[in-house]
């Protein structure tokens, strides 16, 4: 069984300036400082330190390591995100409270992540309480100020990485008596989806306890250590090996789909539609499958609208499998998941008692081996310092939980800064929060009228 190792070190905290309002450039400079950047630099303005401690540190997963090596290529920085403006009397005094509480509590959200020479190591830092960082932005006109707040954000999100700081980091932007904005994010390789549900839903009903407002309902995480578990459940050098060489071998990319461009543009095109509760309460009835397999019934009404659309027959979906096999790691905050390729094959009649045994069998391989994510097998194969994503694929993502904050008493209207999409298309499916769906058909290759004319045929095939 492995060890924790501790290791002595000076914690850093940033502190941001606030420049001169009446110095030419200052609303581009004045956004800059507020994200905590010095106006024209890339780096972190000054730093002071609060405390020595003992950190813990153990082996980076090959979840963690696959995140840390498509950081470099994900839009989204392979960084977790909420990103609010706030309406109404936010009380920020609980809001800070609330998220020392849970940071303090958690040790995935103290995480770094470390080169040695026998590979990546997380190191778990000790808490430093001050966690939310408070920019005040209301000495200005509203408009001005919230257009800075946004600005911060945006130029803060630029430059994130793992490899400087997976920890996480939260900035409230005070833009007026009743407007705010929020920001909160957490690096992947630490907090996978299911953690992150978790981790929204402590802030959450920590902000209630201590604003004095009713507690929502919503899950609780387990407290169980991920670091711990990692050492105490390594994952045999054959099991590895085989995984690897299944993703290289066995299911090469592909970005062939029929008819659908596979070129990406600059652009990426988005369609959007919700399946009310009642809906698809009747789906699940008439479909008794979608109410066990949920992923492989939507998966293969996906693939039937692909082939009837664009003539895909055999084509490579992308999506991410899951390690949460063991009772343990139910409710466990930390990295689980990682990306993984189901090989699809649909043919013209094809009903979905054809396809879903074809979508389960090639979910369970992807199950299977997802011990080790595609992205490292292939730059493993190839070779760490020369590896590049293949060309973009279709991805097809089923989220079960509803994530993400819900501060009782105030509005919140949630936004991204991140827009960039490599997938030639992207089909995700969320809960609404009132027992319905949503689907969002993403595509960064198609035009218009092509992706209007999968969503219709998706819709007829699932009878929706």
């Amino acid at each position: 069984m492995g060890q924790y190792r501790e290791v002595s070190h000076p914690s850093p905290r940033t502190v941001a300036a606030r420049p001169d309002p009446d110095a030419p450039g200052a609303a581009d400079s004045d956004a800059a400082a507020a994200a905590g950047r010095a106006p024209g630099a890339g780096g972190l303005s000054t730093t002071e330190p609060v405390t020595d401690g003992r950190d813990l540190e153990a082996p980076a997963t090959p979840t963690q390591r696959s995140s840390l090596l498509m950081s470099a290529f994900n839009p989204s920085r392979e960084f977790m995100s909420w990103i609010y403006q706030i309406n109404g009397r936010l009380d920020v005094e609980a809001l800070a409270r609330a998220v020392d509480d849970v940071v303090s509590r958690h040790d995935m959200l103290r995480l770094r992540f470390v080169n040695r020479d026998r590979g990546p190591v997380q190191v778990v830092t000790p808490f430093r309480p001050g966690v939310l960082n408070v920019v005040s932005l209301d000495d200005r006109p509203k408009l001005e100020a919230l257009t800075t707040a946004v600005r911060a954000v945006e130029i803060e999100y630029q430059d994130l990485s793992p490899w400087d700081d997976a920890r996480l980091q939260a900035n409230l932007y005070l833009v007026a008596p009743k407007t705010n904005v929020l920001a909160v994010w957490v690096a992947e390789a630490a907090v996978d989806g299911d953690s992150g549900t978790l981790v929204a839903a402590e802030i959450s009903r920590a902000y209630a306890a201590h604003a004095g407002r009713p507690a929502p309902d919503l899950p609780a995480p387990s407290g169980d250590s991920y670091l711990r578990y990692v050492l105490e459940h390594p994952v045999p050098e054959t099991v590895l090996e085989q995984a690897a060489r299944y993703w290289v071998e066995e299911v090469p990319a592909v970005a062939e789909a029929g008819t659908w461009p596979t070129v990406a543009g600059d652009r990426s095109v988005t369609r959007f539609f919700n399946v009310p509760g009642d809906e698809w309460e009747r789906l699940v009835e008439s479909t008794p499958a979608l109410g066990t397999l949920p992923y492989v019934v939507v998966l293969s009404w996906l693939e039937l609208a692909l082939c009837e659309v664009a003539g895909a027959e055999h084509f490579v979906v992308t999506s991410a499998a899951s390690g949460r096999r063991l009772p343990v790691t139910r409710g466990m905050i930390g990295n689980f998941v990682g990306p993984v390729r189901l090989k699809a094959e649909v043919h013209p009649g094809d009903t979905l008692e054809d396809v879903s045994p074809r979508v389960m069998a090639g979910l369970r391989a992807a199950m299977t081996h997802g011990v080790v994510p595609t992205p490292l097998a292939e730059a493993e194969a190839a070779g760490v310092d020369r590896y590049a994503p293949p060309p973009p694929t279709i991805a097809f993502y089923l989220f079960a939980e509803r994530e993400g904050l819900d501060l009782a008493g105030v509005r919140q209207r949630r936004f991204r800064v991140h827009t960039g999409n490599r997938d030639i298309l992207r089909v995700n499916c969320t809960p609404d929060g009132e027992g319905g769906r949503n689907f969002f058909f993403i595509s960064a290759s198609a035009p218009p009228p092509l992706l209007d004319a999968l969503v219709s045929r998706f819709r007829s095939v699932m009878g929706a």
